[in-house]
């Protein structure tokens, strides 16, 4: 996108957490878990495998959610993190930028975009092992409900069921999300997603691509 909330959706900091006794390394994406995971990692002193000390691991398991209902969850944690942090912003307001300006948050962030962020430091063999929201017990018997956000309204959830500026990344996480139970390096992945859906890869990835021409670009 080549702006400044680049820096707030691929942030310079990328965290593996490593869960000793079985020696698995575990990427933490927002909404899939990602509470229990981090306080199960601090209570248990497990290590976290920051930016280039990732290129050194072979296999990451990467849970993934169903992709409407963590958009939904997302944006319903944004609106009240937002509201919270600047009382005078009214929840229409907050919901309106939200719907028609995607992705302001991590939050709510397609999880292909915290892939992307991912494989700017694994090395290039590394295998992603996709593994769904009923895997964590296997991780952590921990279950962290998130801090002060409410549940989401019926009004909210009928507002954003439909985004039509939504659907091909709704598209492209789906496509990730029925890769749980395979084990893809990140090339694989993305070819993958060509292969299957080649309209909603040419209308994000190759949309990218073009705004990146190389033949502009310096090296």
């Amino acid at each position: 996108m080549l702006s400044h909330l680049d820096r707030v959706l691929f942030p310079d900091r990328c965290e593996v957490i490593e869960v000793v006794r079985s020696q698995r390394y575990v990427y933490s994406i927002f909404k899939n878990g990602s509470s229990s995971l981090r306080i199960a990692a601090r209570k248990n002193n497990w290590r976290i495998k920051i930016n280039e000390q990732i290129a050194q691991l072979n296999e990451i398991d990467v849970v993934i959610r169903r992709p409407l209902e963590r958009f939904v969850s997302g944006i319903n944690s944004y609106v009240q993190m937002t509201k919270r942090d600047n009382p005078t912003l009214d929840t229409a307001t907050i919901l309106w930028f939200a719907k028609n300006y995607l992705f302001l948050n991590r939050h709510y962030c397609p999880q292909l975009h915290w892939l992307l962020h991912l494989s700017t430091y694994t090395n290039s063999d590394a295998r992603l092992n996709f593994i769904g929201m009923d895997s964590i017990e296997s991780i952590t018997s921990l279950h962290v409900p998130p801090n002060g956000v409410d549940p989401v309204t019926l009004e909210i959830r009928e507002q954003l069921l439909n985004l039509k500026n939504n659907e091909m990344y709704l598209r492209i996480d789906e496509i990730i999300f029925n890769c749980i139970g395979k084990s893809l390096t990140f090339e694989q992945l993305i070819q993958h997603i060509k292969t299957v859906d080649f309209d909603a890869y040419n209308y994000i990835i190759g949309h990218s691509q073009k705004i990146l021409n190389p033949t502009y670009v310096l090296s």
